[in-house]
Parts: C-alpha cells; sequence; structure tokens
C-alpha cells in the first residue's frame, strides 16, 4: 500500500515528491497507446465504490491497464484546531488505517477477477485527491452513490466536482451496474469540439471489442411532428445535418461508428439509444468552474438517472 500523508497539507490533494507508481503519459484523447495506461478508481467503503472498481478490474482485464484503488482521509480543520486547543492531536494514523481497510476490502472484493490492484492512501480531502491524481491517470473511476451526509443524493458532492475538474476522463458507474464487459457503446455528440473528443475517446476504447454508436439530436420545433418541421424548416435541417456530418467525417474518416441524426430533443435521443448499450459517453465543455457551469441538463440527467456507466470526457 502506498500512503501519502503531510498534515501541513491537509484538506488539498495529495503531495509528493516522487510518482506514486509507474506513470503512463496522459494522452486519452482518440491515440494508439505506446505505454501502460494507468486507471484510477475512487474508494470510500461504500458498495457503490466496490462495484466501481468492480468494472474496472472487469475491463481493465482484456486491456493493457494498471488498476490503482484510491482512499483518501481528511482530518477538517475545525477538528484539528479544536483538539489542538486542548492538548490532543487527531489520530491521523488511525484515520489513514480505516481509509486503507476500506481498500483493502474493495480489492478483495473482486480479487477473482485475477486482476492486480495498487492499494492508494493519499491525506486530503476526496474530490482533491481524486482530481489531483488524475493529472496522470488514463480514466478515473467513482461509484454513483458514496457514503456520508449526501449518500441519498445519486450523485454526490465528490462526483461531481471530479466530473467538472478532472483532467481525465471520468466514468460513473451506477450501483449494481452489470459486470459484463462493454460491447456497445452510445456517444452524444453536437457536432462540438468536445463532442469530437467524446468520439475519439470512445473510438478509442472500443477499439475491436465494442460497437460504437453516435447519436445527434436536431431539435427545432418539438411542439411539432417531424414531417411539419422538415417541411417549415427543411432548410435548417438539411444544413444542421450536413455540419454534423462533416464534423462526424473528420474525427471518424473512416466511418467506423454507426450514426444516427434523430429529429428530437437530445435527452429523448439518448434514452431510445441506451436501450441495448452498455456503456454511455459524453463530452464536457473544460474543467473547474466553467465545467460546472456548462454541465447542461442532459448530462445532469444522465449522470443522475442512467442505469449504465457514463463517460464524461473533459475538453482539450
Amino acid at each position: 500500500m502506498v500512503i501519502v500523508a503531510s498534515p501541513a497539507w491537509v484538506g488539498q490533494g495529495p503531495r509528493s515528491p516522487v510518482p506514486l507508481v509507474p506513470l503512463a503519459i496522459s494522452s486519452f484523447v482518440g491515440d494508439t497507446r505506446l505505454m501502460t495506461a494507468r486507471w484510477i478508481v475512487g474508494i470510500d467503503g461504500s458498495d457503490a465504490a466496490v462495484d466501481a472498481l468492480r468494472w474496472a478490474v472487469g475491463h481493465g482485464a482484456e486491456r493493457d491497464v494498471d488498476i490503482s484503488a484510491l482512499g483518501a482521509f481528511h482530518v477538517p480543520g475545525l477538528m484539528a484546531a479544536f483538539t489542538a486547543k486542548r492538548g490532543f492531536g487527531v489520530d491521523e494514523l488511525g484515520l489513514a488505517a480505516t481509509a486503507g481497510h476500506e481498500v483493502d476490502v474493495a480489492i478483495e472484493a473482486v480479487a477473482g477477477a485475477g486482476v492486480d490492484v495498487q492499494s492508494m492512501v493519499i491525506e486530503g480531502q476526496a474530490q482533491h485527491v481524486l482530481v489531483d491524481s488524475s493529472v496522470d491517470a488514463d480514466l478515473l473511476v467513482i461509484g454513483r452513490t458514496g457514503s456520508g451526509e449526501l449518500r441519498h443524493h445519486l450523485l454526490g458532492s465528490v462526483s461531481q466536482y471530479c466530473v467538472t475538474h478532472s483532467h481525465a476522463p471520468v466514468a460513473v458507474v451506477p450501483k449494481d451496474a452489470s459486470e459484463r464487459t462493454t460491447a456497445s457503446i452510445v456517444v452524444g455528440f453536437d457536432g462540438s469540439d468536445h463532442g469530437a473528443d467524446a468520439v475519439r475517446w470512445a473510438l478509442d476504447f472500443a477499439g475491436e471489442r465494442a460497437a460504437v454508436h453516435v447519436v445527434a439530436a436536431i431539435e427545432v420545433a418539438p411542439w411539432v411532428d417531424e414531417a411539419a418541421t422538415r417541411e417549415r424548416f427543411g432548410n435548417e435541417i438539411d444544413a444542421e445535418e450536413q455540419r454534423i456530418t462533416e464534423a462526424l467525417d473528420a474525427v471518424d474518416p473512416d466511418g467506423r461508428a454507426e450514426r444516427s441524426i434523430v429529429m428530437s430533443g437530445p435527452r429523448e435521443a439518448l434514452a431510445d439509444a441506451q436501450d441495448g448499450a452498455d456503456l454511455v459517453v459524453v463530452g464536457t465543455r473544460g474543467r473547474g468552474l466553467l465545467a460546472a457551469g456548462l454541465l447542461g441538463s442532459v448530462s445532469t440527467w444522465l449522470l443522475h438517472d442512467s442505469k449504465l456507466p457514463i463517460v464524461v470526457v473533459p475538453g482539450r
């Protein structure tokens, strides 16, 4: 187990003067890797975290990938100040041991898959530890339901922070997700650069193992049926279809992905496309506050309600 603890950095991300594990160059957008990929799975002691690790191990078994199960422990500033005033300290070693035990339990739960998983524990708030660790990762995997006071929310604060701040793509795995490997991937596409990043990632992840279905939605007048909409807005629809097709040709010139351009809202289009799929991939427009503000209703709906794992690919 790797443990990184630094009292001066309590509440922040991981700090280490040397790499914690052998690192791969993070180049996640649609290229052929010459180095072993690195996946990080967030562990918090919940069943959802174990499901996330199980999903990662199941998919890592057929790929050249190093998987690390990462736990975090954190001493809140108020607690540290309170105990210091009374002449006794917080048992940080005990907190680290608890986090380490949760990681070990999760690894033991997936031991039958025959994939080696490295155990890591880093001092800091979970969201900062995970995001900082994503700098040198190719994929960050988290469960959709965590432990703690926000457990009743399907997408807690840690998951939300990771999705909008991670440097690597984030796979959000719902509890009790299917353990089968991915055979069918649905990608939401709108013709933008961040949509293109999502398509590239999906094609790279699929390799020769999975089919990729790219879905683009054109919504002009949702209160009017498609025939009437095409009759009234035919030129606009033709122009939008051409724009989307040209953007897809640029990112998938060989036509590896199946393509669908449908006349409906994006939520309805993706909901229909999920039937029979194993994974949904969408893009985001950036990281940090910008991404938090731009994570739209469709992405939010997917992250909260989809029964499938969702991968959110950050913009470059």
